[in-house]
């Protein structure tokens, strides 16, 4: 009887260990890591500031970043590329090249970091794009917009 009684605790507690692993596992693969760069407004103007031999670079990085959002298995990121405009404004800013991003309407709490956006598509290439960013980026601001009644 005492044996019987083992072979019950023990495979109650290897089916505790089993479904205990399963549900970590699932909960490891669930959540999605918070956003990096989500905006809050209605719509935005981010402008980046970029050095001036550096422009090819960034518009290749550019490219591959609306490639990244138009590929993109999520629907979402299809969206958020149909409410976004690029432009390069022909004036500088303190000697650096201005790139204006429009965004509007915003998805309100997704990612839009250029970097984690294309590691979704192109995981393979996005160090190669990192170092390009990295190395033409001077700096960015961003001007959050809400609607006026």
């Amino acid at each position: 009887m005492l044996r019987g009684l083992r072979i019950v605790v023990s495979g109650v507690v290897l089916a505790g260990f089993t479904l205990a692993g399963a549900s970590l596992a699932s909960a490891q693969e669930t959540p999605k890591p918070p956003p990096v760069m989500s905006l809050d407004g209605d719509a935005a103007v981010i402008t980046i500031l970029i050095q001036p031999d550096q422009t090819a670079a960034f518009e290749s990085v550019l490219e591959k970043y609306k490639e990244a959002l138009a590929k993109n298995d999520n629907a979402v990121r299809k969206t958020q590329l149909a409410g976004m405009k690029f432009f390069k404004s022909p004036t500088s800013a303190q000697g650096k090249a201005m790139y204006m991003v429009l965004v509007d309407p915003v998805v309100k709490g997704e990612e839009y970091d250029i970097t984690r956006v294309v590691t979704e598509v192109f995981p393979v290439e996005v160090k190669e794009i990192y170092e390009k960013y990295k190395a033409a980026y001077a700096g960015r601001q961003i001007i959050l917009l809400n609607k006026v009644p």
